[in-house]
């Protein structure tokens, strides 16, 4: 029992779980943002362009069962708007990225010609100390 706590304590404080337990806890954070976001500043616009005070009091009454259409197309819209916010970011990081990867391309590139240029600078140096003798 003392192997299976240490090595369930081991995979807990692993990097990896750690990140994901704060990528969770982000994203839910993020999740209530958007939500709010929908909520609080779209969904009142949208029921101003459709002539509804609420656009989650829209529900379509089908013999005693209450589809609330409205509450459904106002999560569809919070969903669109979170998967459009993690798209751009996603792409921004991606940007961020290959931009590091050049610049450190460069400085490799970099790094090679002055190797080069300092080997042939040594190489010249000692042809000239042999010409010399």
């Amino acid at each position: 029992m003392k192997k299976f706590i240490s090595e369930f304590r081991d995979f807990i404080v692993r990097g990896n779980v750690m990140d994901l337990a704060v990528a969770f806890i982000m994203g839910a954070a993020f999740t209530t943002v958007v939500k709010s976001v929908v909520d609080d500043l779209m969904m009142p616009l949208i029921g101003i362009v459709t002539k509804s005070v609420s656009f989650a009091n829209i529900v379509w009454q089908v013999g005693s069962a209450q589809i609330k259409i409205g509450s459904f197309i106002s999560t569809l819209i919070t969903f669109i708007f979170t998967s459009l916010a993690v798209f751009v970011m996603i792409k921004g990081i991606n940007a961020a990225q290959n931009l590091r990867k050049k610049s450190d391309k460069e400085e490799e590139a970099e790094v090679v010609a002055e190797t080069e240029l300092s080997v042939l600078l040594e190489i010249r140096d000692t042809l000239a100390k042999n010409e010399a003798k």
